[in-house]
Order: structure tokens, then C-alpha cells, then sequence
């Protein structure tokens, strides 16, 4: 299970967000300030709504919602004429104030608003309504102590420099639509050409960057080294990473081609940016420090041997 992303917000002066819904579960925590949320229930009110991008939302299957949308709201000024059917429709206001963690269910409609012009600090934890809680596998967890935030296997790691992972694409999202183009063109090994083609649509980062071909093969070859067919034939040690192999690279490299290869571009601050993923080096750095943790766990949790009795 990953955490898909981890977020902190630092905010001075009256600010506000969209009126949207997101892919993942979400869990706010108010470290400053004062906010005012606003929920809107999508799955009754669906029809109903001006979606701005429109036909993203799914309310049959919102597992597989075609990624986050929001509604045409300005939520200083609710026009109720052109908005009339918001006249009719429930929805739920709360105030958090420091100290409060708000749950936010995937897909929920929400609007926050900051009430103050002072300093406002708030974390945010998103994992997707995919992951499964696994007690025998999380039965060992340290959890005696707070673990840093830098040990979590936080899937859209920031490393403070490249492209702000921030609502891009679900990796596996991406896999699934590799699968869907290697079976259309009836291959057996992921081939660079149809690589290309996932990671170069519509207003994609490796559509425009600079060196995007040479790019593209990096990441290409980074990806199919968790191939475990060698050909003699074309470059020398040529890996070739099968259709059922796709799910052996790991989602963090994953998360690069997903990020770069989003079809709807990125943010304007990410524009001409790539992303930093997580090193093998820095996964294992994270992976040694639990391991430790874990270790010195188990050691305290041992009975002590009694004292010898002196006769």
C-alpha cells in the first residue's frame, strides 16, 4: 500500500480552492488557521452538474473515474440563475479548526475556504480507494513510534527539484492503457514505438520537451530492464519486458512515465519540467531505516531473562 501523495499547505490571506472531487481518499490535518468545507454528494447530483472538463466522472464505476473534474462555481458569488438546480440540492458545511483532521471519501464533491488572513499550515495524506488494508502484512509495523515522513513509501515522491507531483495520473492507470496499446498492436514485448505513443499524447510533457526522443529512450530502457527476455539480435543486450511483465517495474518508475506521459499537460509551474523519482539508492535508505526500526521493535518486545537468586 502507498501513500500517493503527501502534501503540505502553507497559506497567508483568504484563499480558497475549487469546487472539485478527487481519485483518492484524502485525510487533511489542521496544524493552524481556521477552514470552512463545503461537501456535495456527486453521485445523486451528477446530471445536475457543470462539470468544466466533463465526462470524467463515473458514477457506475468511480473506481475507474477518468481522473478529478470540478464544476463551473465561483464560490464568493453563487450565480443561482445560471447554477438554479443548486437550489434544490443538499449539501453538508463544516468548520475545522487546528487540531482537526478531516476524512475526504474519493470522489466527493468539496470546496474549502481559508477564513482568515493569518498564517494557516495544513498536511494532507492521499491514497487511492484501490489500497487494502492488510492486517497479517501490518501486524509488524512499527508503530510504537512516529516514523518520518521521508521513510514513507510515498508513491509521487517530491524530491524538492523537476516537476511538483501534484494530480497527475494514477500509474496503473497508465499500465492498463500500455496493455490496452501493446494488445491492439498484437505485441508480445513492449515496443519502443508504442512506448512513444503513451507517453507522447495530447499536451504531454515528453510531447514538447527538449530532447523528448532521447528522453523517451531513456526511460524506455529504464523501464524494459525488468525484462527478463535477452535477444542477441539488434543492441546488444537488448531486455525485452513482456506484456505480463509490465506489472514487475516498480510503480515509482512507473509514476515518471505517468507524470511526463499525462495527456492533459501539466501544471503551468511544471511546464518544460520533468520528474525526479525515487533513486534506488534513497528506496533504499527508507527501506534500511524501517528494517531497523522493525529490528529494535522486536528486541524491546522480548521478555527479559530473570536475575539468578543467589542461595
Amino acid at each position: 500500500t502507498h501513500v500517493f501523495e503527501a502534501n503540505l499547505w502553507i497559506a497567508t490571506g483568504y484563499t480558497r480552492s475549487q469546487f472539485h472531487y478527487d481519485k483518492e481518499w484524502n485525510v487533511n490535518c489542521l496544524l493552524s488557521g481556521t477552514k470552512r468545507w463545503i461537501f456535495l454528494d456527486p453521485f445523486k447530483y451528477d446530471s445536475d452538474l457543470q462539470w468544466s472538463r466533463g465526462r470524467k466522472f463515473r458514477p457506475r464505476d468511480p473506481l475507474n473515474n477518468a481522473w478529478t473534474d470540478w464544476v463551473y462555481l465561483d464560490p464568493d458569488r453563487v450565480d443561482l440563475i445560471v447554477q438554479h438546480k443548486l437550489r434544490n440540492m443538499d449539501y453538508y458545511e463544516l468548520i475545522q479548526e487546528a487540531g482537526d483532521c478531516i476524512f475526504i471519501p474519493y470522489a466527493m464533491l468539496h470546496q474549502v475556504q481559508k477564513l482568515d488572513d493569518g498564517m494557516q499550515v495544513a498536511a494532507s495524506w492521499m491514497f487511492l480507494p484501490e489500497s487494502i488494508y492488510e492486517e497479517e502484512v501490518c501486524k509488524e509495523a512499527p508503530l510504537q513510534e512516529d516514523l518520518p515522513l521521508a521513510a514513507m513509501d510515498t508513491l509521487f515522491m517530491y524530491s524538492g527539484r523537476g516537476l511538483i507531483p501534484q494530480g497527475y495520473q494514477d500509474p496503473l492507470n497508465f499500465v492498463n492503457k500500455l496493455t490496452r496499446y501493446m494488445a491492439q498492436s498484437k505485441e508480445e514485448y513492449l515496443s519502443l514505438e508504442t512506448f512513444t505513443k503513451a507517453v507522447t499524447e495530447g499536451d504531454a510533457i515528453l510531447r514538447s520537451i527538449r530532447n523528448s526522443k532521447k528522453k523517451i529512450k531513456n526511460l524506455y530502457k529504464r523501464i524494459s530492464a525488468f525484462g527478463t527476455e535477452r535477444s542477441e539480435a539488434g543492441e546488444a543486450g537488448q531486455v525485452w519486458l513482456s506484456r505480463k511483465e509490465l506489472r514487475r517495474v516498480p510503480l515509482r518508475l512507473w509514476a515518471k512515465a505517468a507524470a511526463e506521459g499525462d495527456d492533459e499537460g501539466p501544471l503551468p509551474c511544471d511546464r518544460g519540467q520533468e520528474y525526479q523519482d525515487c533513486s534506488d539508492e534513497e528506496f533504499k535508505k527508507m527501506t534500511d531505516f524501517v528494517r531497523a526500526r522493525l529490528e529494535t521493535a522486536k528486541h524491546e518486545e522480548q521478555p527479559t531473562s530473570a536475575e539468578p537468586v543467589l542461595n
